[in-house]
């Protein structure tokens, strides 16, 4: 019998960032630590991510960093006493491990129990032959699928129900997607290997549905059974190609009503038979001739798609869902942006807008990774974007990618493409897909062909077509008032502009304001779209007459956000932006961000006193810099975007640290970390590197200090601004020597601000506005841990090399070195 009063909770968190994985598991975390230390709960987070920002917060809970394993958890459940474990924060690894635990007898022993979802539910989502069961109960259509242990058995099912068929490992805590296999031959490959990764040594075949639209509905529901939808969205590419890999279109935009209404039902029905408390998203399979359904994924956990239909909405999901795991009701929460009816947290959202989500890849730093896109996703970041058409709206998204970024998912340059080798591209969908979509367009491919091609539906290549229009109506039509407007309109950057009109973007800005009177106007995002009054810090940029977004008044900053996430610039940058706002704050300033990462820590409600999803571009900049007119714009060192700011004669405070990494691949045995202000040296600590470049905290850094303090103090030598620096030592012979000395990088910043008791992002932010920061030491934390850098071959099929250059890790986590 579980206890009457959770007084120990213990939320579990997702690990390190990974393909698959972004910031959005901690985002919500942040939101609902922050609503349960509101009461006399004592909250225990358990992670294995050394870029989590959860030691940093100003509330109570105790950050346990530690291997996410079912050892390590029985440990922490005895030892902190738990009385309730929460998995819904920490994705499909919280999952996984919650059912292990289940398994083992610890629960039932200890008289734990789980919150938002139940041991029974989340059992049954973790076999699809019992999942299976209960769809068949509630009379939903289930795919063929059987669950074995050995070859024999698959190659059985599978000629049973025909190929092509999906395999997927049972229990594994690995991120592991579906694999499509063609024929016998892949199907006994490939299951060599999920064997392997299956904890119960069982993999799960199902009849494949690969060309299906591929359809996504984000439900809450209450302890008392209230529902509601949030957001449905809808994959651009057909079931075939991951949905992390895909662009999705929110709400949704080929369905008919009666297909809409089915999955909402089919969703709602889903939430209930499973007794969810908080989110739940569900992924459809709708056979795109005869309306026909099935049911692929059900995900009762905070993931990408929830994140993103937040966002799109307006409707604080994390908040929301935090409050019903408190124990309170839809009917009775009230939002805080609401002017007016007390039950706004039932009422299902309403968008005026258009929302996109535009996948991102890496692919440029992994030159021999396979490009084509499947049921493995292979993207590492993803960017949103909002609009008033599906043209903008899409428009914006592909603005939003950098230059850089753009190059990587575009590896093929499509105007060089022979014939063949693009019909082999829109066959064979691969990153950047829309690229060649477009340039398939242009040759004159017809919305038919494509559509049969491709199995993307017709009505996304009448938006392309219409794109396409638009850029010959441009060429055609130079410095042309109403060609300008009607691009504006329908999402065309400048830089766009520009280049169909063979000039240079600042010629396009100046025409467009100085003789077409064209400016970008501002609509806010909220969850009823004007049906009721609703006060938002929320804004997205369009091109028509009325802005709502009202200028900020007083002392205020602009945060340039991080965008995408990619290897060298991923969590740990969120983190950094994180702790930069809350100090900018703390100086007195009101913030202003500029982000469009739809998994992004930093747009968590009531972060930021005012968001803009914006692409991160020159002219969005200089927008919103108009729009606004801050006292100062801050950014995270010298990139792209700040170079081109500067250019342009505004200036940035530019944090001093590296955006890439420290010193690479240089041998050296310990690093110390130093402030230097205004010629005066602080040494906060010193730290080992091992063999594979792995930070460790060594307990007998005081002693080492005593070595290391006359080679700090001639540091300065190597400085030339204010701000926290590594100094990298070797050891020869018993001599130290220092071998570099660099600003500290983003990627070690989250780690060492552990290790050290210290928020480096706030230092750093103040010292960079104000000239100084008040310093204080604390004594390095000990523990029997390691810093790792987490890299994403396996994901790209690569094998890893023995030395990877830190600049193409996608996260860091803590391990063990017991």
């Amino acid at each position: 019998m579980a206890r009457s009063r959770a007084k120990n909770i213990l939320i579990i968190g997702a690990g390190p960032t990974q393909i698959g994985r972004d910031t959005e598991s901690e985002a919500a975390a942040v939101q609902i630590i922050k609503n349960f230390a509101e009461t006399d709960r004592n909250l225990f987070y358990v992670t294995s991510d050394a870029n989590s920002v959860i030691p940093r917060l100003d509330v109570d809970v105790k950050f346990i960093e530690a291997e996410l394993t079912v050892n390590s958890l029985i440990q922490i459940l005895r030892e902190n006493e738990i009385d309730v474990i929460l998995p819904v924060a920490g994705n499909t690894v919280a999952l996984q491990l919650s059912e292990q635990l289940n398994e083992s007898g610890i629960l039932k022993e200890l008289n734990v129990r789980t919150l938002g979802v139940t041991t029974t539910t989340i059992h049954n989502i973790n076999n699809p032959e019992l999942m299976n069961r209960v769809l068949k109960h509630i009379k939903e259509p289930t795919i063929p699928t059987t669950v074995v242990e050995n070859v024999t058995d698959a190659l059985r099912f599978a000629k049973r129900v025909g190929f092509p068929v999906l395999i997927k490992p049972i229990a594994s805590l690995t991120k592991t997607n579906r694999i499509k296999c063609d024929n016998e031959h892949q199907l006994m490959e490939m299951l060599e290997s999920a064997f392997k990764v299956s904890i119960t040594n069982q993999v799960a075949v199902e009849k494949s549905v690969v060309g299906y639209k591929e359809i996504e509905m984000i439900v809450i529901r209450d302890a008392e059974g209230s529902k509601l939808l949030i957001n449905g969205g809808e994959n651009f590419n057909p079931i075939g190609v991951h949905s992390g890999d895909s662009i999705i279109f929110s709400p949704t935009q080929t369905l008919t009503d009666v297909e809409f209404q089915l999955l909402r039902t089919a969703a709602l029905k889903i939430a209930e038979i499973l007794k969810i408390k908080g989110v739940c998203h569900v992924q459809f399979a709708l056979d795109p001739t005869d309306g026909k359904h099935f049911i692929t994924r059900i995900n009762p956990f905070f993931d990408r798609s929830s994140a993103f239909a937040a966002r799109a909405t307006g409707y604080p999901i994390a908040n929301v869902v935090a409050k019903i795991l408190m124990g309170q009701n839809l009917r009775e929460i009230k939002l805080s942006g609401v002017q007016r009816h007390d039950s706004l947290a039932l009422i299902e959202p309403v968008m005026d807008h258009i929302a996109v989500r535009f996948p991102t890849w890496s692919f440029a730093s992994f030159k021999n990774a396979n490009q084509q896109l499947n049921t493995r996703m292979k993207s590492t970041g993803s960017v949103m974007a909002f609009g008033r058409s599906a043209e903008e709206a899409l428009q914006k998204a592909i603005r939003s990618v950098d230059s850089t970024t753009a190059a990587e998912q575009a590896a093929l340059d499509e105007s060089q493409l022979s014939e063949a080798q693009l019909i082999n591209v829109l066959i064979h969908p691969r990153a950047g897909e829309v690229y060649y979509l477009l340039e398939a367009i242009r040759r004159g491919y017809t919305v038919d062909e494509l559509a049969k091609m491709t199995h993307i539906d017709a009505f996304y290549f009448y938006k392309l077509r219409h794109l396409v229009k638009l850029e010959q109506r441009l060429r055609d039509n130079r410095f042309d008032m109403a060609a300008l407007q009607e691009a504006k309109y329908f999402g065309f950057g400048d830089t766009q502009i520009a280049h169909l009109w063979q000039v240079r973007s600042d010629e396009v800005r100046d025409f467009r304001i100085k003789k077409a009177h064209v400016f970008a106007t501002y609509k806010g995002v909220e969850p009823t779209a004007g049906e009721f009054p609703y006060l938002t810090n929320t804004y997205y940029s369009t091109f028509e007459d009325e802005d709502e977004a009202v200028r900020t008044t007083g002392k205020k900053i602009l945060v340039l956000g991080t965008a995408n996430s990619q290897v060298g610039t991923n969590s740990a940058a969120e983190y950094t932006t994180f702790q930069t706002i809350q100090r900018c704050q703390k100086l007195g300033y009101k913030v202003i961000l500029i982000n469009n990462n739809p998994n992004a820590l930093t747009l968590i409600p009531d972060l930021a006193d005012k968001i803009y999803l914006e692409p991160l571009t020159v002219e969005n900049c200089l927008n919103i810099i108009h729009q606004e007119k801050p006292d100062k714009i801050i950014a995270q060192g010298k990139w792209e975007i700040v170079t081109q700011l500067v250019l342009r004669n505004v200036q940035v405070e530019q944090l001093p640290v590296s955006r890439t990494t420290r010193s690479e691949n240089i041998e050296a045995d310990y690093m110390g970390v130093i402030s230097s202000i205004n010629g005066s040296i602080n040494l906060f600590g010193v730290v080992g590197i091992d063999e594979d470049n792995m930070f460790i905290p060594i307990e007998v850094s005081e002693a080492l200090k005593v070595k290391v303090d006359p080679l700090i103090k001639n540091a300065n030598q190597h400085i030339t601004n204010n701000g926290i620096y590594s100094v990298i030592i070797k050891e020869n012979m018993h001599q130290l020597q220092i071998v570099s000395v660099v600003p500290l990088a983003v990627q070690d910043l989250p780690f060492l601000s552990f290790a050290f008791d210290q928020d480096f992002a706030g230092i750093i932010t103040e010292i960079t506005l104000n000239g100084s920061s008040k310093i204080e030491n604390h004594p390095i934390i000990q523990g029997d841990y390691r810093y790792s850098h987490v890299y994403p071959y396996t994901q790209f099929g690569l094998k890893k090399p023995q030395n990877p250059p830190f600049s193409l890790a996608i996260g860091a986590e803590f391990q063990s070195i017991k």
